[in-house]
């Protein structure tokens, strides 16, 4: 199925692109379950998982986490253990960046054109998105230090101004941006990458996600929440969620099991295309740009 706009997209769309989704969730289940890797839903899919027993209807994204060493060993592993797959798995790099701070498993026999990259070079493709998940340090100083080296990773890496992070933080961050070159913002947001990680203690007993904006990064959450998966139904099959889900789900997303006003019950990606049954090729973009650069 062709969607255009996936943000304005029908609820027959959204199911059609949920399906692709689906299959490569069900993929990286196999996968990380072959070689001993553990996964939990996050974020919305979380919430679709405990409320709707499957996707949120109006979801248009899948999001996962690992704690960080099963998230790099995945990563490091990708060439061969997806080898039989048409599956890729994505990141920033020194070369290209991908607009996002984690990682994303993506289904090279459909296309995902998604605004905010356009005009990158990457595997513009169906996805799911995989996010680190790290420990705090122990010591306020020290966690001041992470969530510092963080904010200024995500910055950097996501190389965009934020989306979803309130309008405060769009404004503060389009100088930043603008000051330092492609080459120059690459190796600042590996520094601070590498700052960040280093910091990480299991011994503080709290977990951290690095990459997703402010408000977790102010948050103190027990690693006891994530110390095992909990397999739930999703779908007609069984995704595994933290034992803790619950008060995780409190802490950052309030009554989670209350609908959002009818408003907020909106996909979020802003898109040029999306094709369900179509690879990309760098031709489908070139198609695109010509467009945008004719209108301009």
């Amino acid at each position: 199925m062709k969607i255009k706009n996936v943000k304005t997209a029908s609820r027959e769309e959204i199911k059609a692109l949920q399906a692709v989704e689906l299959n490569i969730l069900n993929q990286l289940k196999d996968v990380l379950e072959k070689h001993g890797l553990r996964f939990f839903l996050l974020g919305g899919t979380m919430i679709g998982a405990v409320r709707n027993g499957g996707f949120v209807p109006w979801d248009d994204d899948v999001d996962v986490i690992m704690f960080r060493d099963d998230y790099e060993l995945f990563f490091n592993n990708q060439e061969e253990w997806l080898k039989d797959t048409d599956l890729v798995l994505v990141r920033s790099n020194a070369e290209v960046s991908q607009h996002t701070t984690g990682m994303n498993l993506k289904d090279k026999t459909t296309t995902f054109i998604n605004k905010h990259s356009v005009r990158e070079n990457i595997q513009h493709s169906i996805g799911i998105d995989i996010n680190p998940l790290d420990f705090r340090p122990v010591g306020k100083f020290k966690q001041c230090q992470q969530a510092l080296y963080a904010a200024i990773f995500s910055l950097y890496n996501a190389n965009r101004l934020p989306d979803h992070q309130g309008k405060l933080l769009r404004v503060a961050s389009a100088i930043p941006l603008k000051v330092f070159s492609e080459k120059a913002k690459s190796k600042i947001w590996q520094y601070f990458e590498k700052k960040m990680v280093s910091l990480s203690d299991p011994k503080s007993g709290e977990i951290v996600e690095l990459g997703v904006g402010p408000k977790a990064l102010k948050r103190h959450l027990s690693a006891e929440l994530f110390d095992e998966q909990k397999w739930v139904p999703f779908e007609k099959t069984l995704m595994p969620i933290p034992n803790g889900y619950d008060e995780y789900l409190s802490k950052v997303h309030g009554q989670y099991m209350e609908l959002p006003p009818f408003e907020g019950q909106v996909a979020k990606h802003q898109t040029y295309l999306v094709d369900t049954e179509v690879p990309y090729s760098e031709k489908i973009r070139d198609e695109i740009l010509k467009e945008l650069d004719n209108e301009a």
